[in-house]
């Protein structure tokens, strides 16, 4: 689930730095770490060495040293390993948005599931291989989060807050980056060269594209009017938002998300959205799959946004009852559920309060799709509730899963199938979908 990031200013740290050996040495790269770079050893320390690959042999220096660890910069990759390709953009060296375009996208899919293989054993059966869900791993992002500053509109560098100017990014729709062209100008205008805040672009699947701005300071209600005649149809300025005083609100055209092959869900852009709609139909029909939701049975929905799962559910014949905290979010999916005639209950609860969190009675089934920050208490008052026979887990952080299916393994729970889901091609996140019963 989409947080709201604020904007900080680096502030180098003041503690003194050990003293590295810059010399240039070689290293063979045994493994790539959950971050991407490559895992090597030097000394009897573990170096991590960004763009290098599994099995090759390089040359780096180190740049940081710690006391358990040191991470190294790649010099020169002297055995490549057969997976190593040319990456597809530009700044990719420099932007920090990527970590494995260097990898070739079959070896990326490959890597990601060994990973969550290795994350699930300590509760899944030895014998079970996680499936993989994959699309086109090019112009799948509807959504892109920008950053501006001293004049500059982009995406953050890699290890730093410096912005990396960007024209087009081949992971973005070509909507986007056609919007991208068309408002780069208009926009820096009305930033200006000190002003500081992100650009959020969203593509609905009719074309239409809302922008929003998050800026530092105050709002000025004239320059964003302005601002709104200047971009171009099918783009709109939804809104401007300040951190101090006053924001400005502009159209509020709902777009639309295409959450199944036959349902769209009507958001603003503010509201979240899964980033690659393809993976995320596909997340849908695997879950709608193992829930096997009968006629009139009643499914619990956690986290569940504007629907994206319960319209599934409740097109089944399933009874659904969701839960999530954004208010403004349950409003919506309850009016649409009613337009829909869908047999569907939203209600507005913060499911990190145990004094919140509802299990409703008659529920054998159920589905979450937390934020990065898990379900822990959740999962604990789901382990509690004997009642529950099928839990249906999607995730997008590989340490909060594995802590929670702990907790659930723990209340007799077993792992009887899983599915990595590559909703972020060319980096190193994984997305998840965990089948346990009891």
């Amino acid at each position: 689930m989409a947080k709201h990031r604020s904007i900080n200013t680096f502030k180098p740290s003041k503690k003194a730095q050990p003293t590295v050996d810059s010399r240039p040495i070689e290293l063979r790269i045994d493994s790539l770490s959950d971050d991407g770079r490559g895992v090597a050893r030097h000394n009897n320390k573990v170096v991590f060495i960004a763009d290098a690959l599994m099995g090759e042999q390089v040359v780096a220096k180190i740049s940081r040293s710690h006391k358990r660890f040191d991470e190294a910069r790649l010099i020169e990759v002297t055995e490549p390993s057969d997976d190593r390709v040319e990456p597809p953009c530009a700044i990719y060296e420099r932007c920090g948005g990527c970590q494995l375009q260097h990898l070739s996208y079959a070896g990326q899919l490959m890597y990601k599931q060994s990973r969550f293989a290795k994350l699930i054993a300590a509760t899944a059966p030895s014998t079970l291989i996680p499936s993989i869900l994959h699309g086109e791993n090019t112009g799948y992002r509807h959504r892109a989060r920008l950053a501006y500053s001293g004049g500059h509109l982009g995406f953050k560098a890699k290890a730093s807050h410096d912005i990396v100017p960007v024209d087009t990014c081949p992971l973005l729709e070509d909507s986007l980056n056609t919007v991208l062209a068309q408002s780069r100008g208009p926009i820096q205008g009305f930033f200006g060269d000190n002003a500081k805040g992100e650009v959020i672009l969203t593509a609905d699947f009719r074309g239409r594209i809302g922008i929003r701005i998050l800026k530092e300071g105050f709002v000025d209600l004239k320059r964003s009017e302005k601002l709104a005649d200047d971009i171009k149809a099918p783009a709109f300025l939804h809104s401007v938002v300040g951190n101090k005083g006053q924001s400005w609100l502009g159209a509020h055209e709902p777009l639309y998300f295409q959450a199944t092959d036959t349902r769209t869900l009507r958001y603003q852009p503010g509201d979240f959205t899964q980033v690659n709609t393809s993976i995320n139909r596909q997340i849908v029909k695997q879950c709608l799959s193992w829930l096997a939701p009968q006629a009139g049975e009643r499914i619990t929905d956690y986290f569940c946004g504007l629907g994206n799962f319960s319209v599934a559910l409740a097109d089944a014949g399933a009874q659904v009852i969701g839960f999530d905290s954004g208010k403004s979010m349950i409003e919506s999916a309850n009016q649409q559920a009613r337009e829909g005639k869908l047999a569907i209950e939203y209600f507005c609860a913060d499911l990190f309060n145990d004094a919140e969190i509802i299990v409703p009675a008659s529920c054998h089934k159920v589905i979450l799709d937390p934020p990065r920050a898990g379900a822990k208490k959740l999962c604990e008052r789901i382990a509690k509730q004997k009642a529950i026979t099928t839990v249906v887990y999607v995730s997008c952080d590989p340490a909060t899963l594995a802590r929670d299916l702990a907790i659930l393994s723990q209340a007799s729970f077993k792992i009887t199938d899983a599915a990595m889901a590559d909703m972020f091609p060319h980096t190193h996140h994984i997305e998840s979908v965990v089948l346990l019963q009891r």
